[in-house]
């Protein structure tokens, strides 16, 4: 993680910040039930691409999880992609249960 000064999720408009982009909330809701997660490209094009490519979308890399990481509400290893919660991560969680439980409607 950056020495940044993070952004804390604390209130209401930081928390609907984070999850106000759709990459954003697939990569938090990815992590409700995991441990760590990586992205792919396929998961992020409509599954266009090759399910074992490597690769991320440049958005994601360079915007979305940058983000999710100064917030605190992921770590991210620019390296290998891979993916976890972060110490605000669970300041979210409310909200994503909400936002699941009410996806349909």
């Amino acid at each position: 993680m950056s020495n940044q000064k993070q952004i804390q999720p604390q209130c209401l408009s930081a928390q609907l910040d984070a999850v106000g982009h759709e990459d954003r909330r697939q990569v938090l809701f990815a992590l409700c039930d995991a441990e760590r997660w990586r992205p792919t490209v396929s998961e992020f094009d409509g599954g266009r691409t090759p399910v074992r490519e490597p690769a991320i979308p440049a958005e994601l890399y360079h915007r979305q999880l940058p983000k999710l990481a100064e917030m605190g509400l992921i770590e991210w290893d620019r390296e290998t992609h891979w993916v976890t919660r972060g110490p605000e991560y669970d300041r979210v969680r409310p909200l994503l249960a909400f936002l699941s439980d009410h996806y349909d409607e």
